[in-house]
């Protein structure tokens, strides 16, 4: 096995970080804005342009669809869009497997990012849908969980761990921004095949980052470590309680945020005065302040916690994990408290903002320090296997929030924010738990070592 793979420094873009994470999130920036640019204008493309203008039965696989969940026009497009998101939600399950048994975290991304690029570049073929939507869905499947996998891998300690992944969250958020603007504006004002073109160009960006980058043969060296030594194997399985309470408590701590483009936005027409500076606003713009809130946040939270960890030293990823629950626990009792102070007239924006900002500062906090716990050292054998849970995690939170997304309107709105409030809490617990357990498992790992 390969201890550490060796990274070429990108030396016009140093960081502070190790070897390799400018590689690292360059890569995962340029694949998020091939990824948020199709997912921006997949369903406009299908509603109106590739289902008005060709037949169910010219596009492979599409007639069957429509048969088989009995839908057409619009539901038929939703159900695509719909089945290749719930794909993107699974499969890393089994991409996280196939990374640590078979092909390892380098070549998981190149071999996971190629099957994308052919994906993005197959979009251009219309009868060929389907089948291009399950290559980018295959494709992520591999790719996310070897690189959040590798970036764990570069760190000795859980403060620089965290550090990192906050900064890799914050490529993401950039790409986020980006491709929706660049490949959305492409697709609709250029033509739907030009914009899945722009796609497939950033995937091969990224892919070119990467292979640039990731192997330096003047670097390389092999450490050899056995591949079934009795220690790592007991120490593994006393890490997996406190991973799959982490995992856990993450999915129940991310289901009020889910409904930020669902329910949410229901409840703050409905219940809000919709009102900046006096002037009416759309409902939208909410979701554009959540992306840049999660921005700001990340941006700030690298020198805080830097500037703390100098006054009372290092603090372990779990520890931040849950100190940031705390906060999404107080964003959830924003809308609870707006919720018991409705009496029939429009409540202010002030709680929606409250509730966003507390939300994504814990957040903020929560996601990057769990993909650190589960892509640290100790994870070694099977990193990108409980990097891929925590996707599994999020896949359930997104199921139980469209449950209760379901019942807004008939459920009692106090009840409704306060079944997220109760969710969020159990979260809260579950981090605490894992947190106890992860302090055996160094216990236990001292006594071994």
């Amino acid at each position: 096995m390969t201890a550490a793979l060796p990274f070429r420094r990108i030396r016009s873009l140093r960081t502070g970080q190790p070897d390799g994470f400018a590689t690292i999130c360059l890569t995962k920036f340029w694949e998020r804005v091939a990824y948020y640019g199709l997912q921006a204008i997949l369903i406009l493309y299908l509603t109106e342009y590739l289902l008005v203008t060709r037949a169910a039965d010219e596009i492979w696989l599409v007639a069957s669809i429509s048969t088989l969940f009995e839908v057409k026009g619009q539901a038929l497009a939703s159900s695509i869009t719909g089945g290749f998101l719930t794909l993107i939600s699974i499969i890393p399950i089994v991409g996280g497997v196939i990374t640590d048994r078979v092909l390892g975290p380098a070549r998981a991304i190149l071999v996971g990012g190629s099957i994308m690029a052919l994906g993005h570049l197959a979009m251009a073929y219309e009868p060929a849908l389907i089948l291009a939507l399950t290559c980018i869905a295959l494709g992520i499947g591999l790719f996310r969980g070897a690189i959040a996998s590798q970036l764990g891998s570069l760190y000795d300690t859980d403060s620089r761990r965290v550090e990192g992944f906050q900064l890799y969250f914050l490529a993401v958020n950039l790409a986020g921004l980006a491709g929706p603007f660049v490949v959305g504006t492409i697709g609709e004002e250029a033509g739907w095949h030009w914009g899945f073109a722009t796609s497939a160009f950033a995937m091969l960006v990224a892919l070119s980052i990467y292979a640039f980058g990731h192997f330096d043969p003047a670097k390389a060296r092999k450490v050899e470590v056995p591949a079934y030594a009795p220690s790592s194997t007991l120490l593994s399985a006393r890490k997996w309680p406190s991973n799959i309470l982490l995992i856990a408590g993450v999915g129940l701590l991310a289901i009020p945020n889910f409904q930020l483009f669902n329910a949410y936005l229901l409840c703050v027409k409905k219940d809000f005065a919709l009102m900046l500076f006096g002037q009416p606003i759309p409902v939208s713009w909410l979701v554009g302040m959540d992306a840049a809130l999660s921005l700001c946040v990340l941006v700030a939270s690298v020198p805080a916690w830097r500037a703390l960890e100098r006054h009372i030293g290092p603090v372990s990823s779990l520890t931040r994990a849950s100190f940031g629950a705390l906060f999404v626990c107080a964003g959830t009792c924003m809308l609870l408290a707006a919720a018991l102070m409705g009496g029939g007239g429009k409540l202010t924006l002030l709680w929606c903002v409250a509730f966003q900002f507390l939300n994504a500062a814990g957040l903020a906090q929560i996601l990057p320090a769990a993909l650190a716990e589960l892509g640290s050292k100790d994870n070694v054998k099977g990193s990108a296997t409980s990097i891929s849970g925590y996707f599994l995690g999020l896949f359930f939170a997104g199921l139980l929030s469209t449950v209760l997304a379901a019942r807004f309107e008939a459920l009692p709105i106090t009840t409704f924010w306060s079944l997220h409030l109760g969710c969020a809490v159990a979260g809260a617990a579950m981090l605490l738990l894992a947190k106890k357990a992860a302090d055996h498992f160094v216990r236990a790992q001292g006594q071994m070592g």
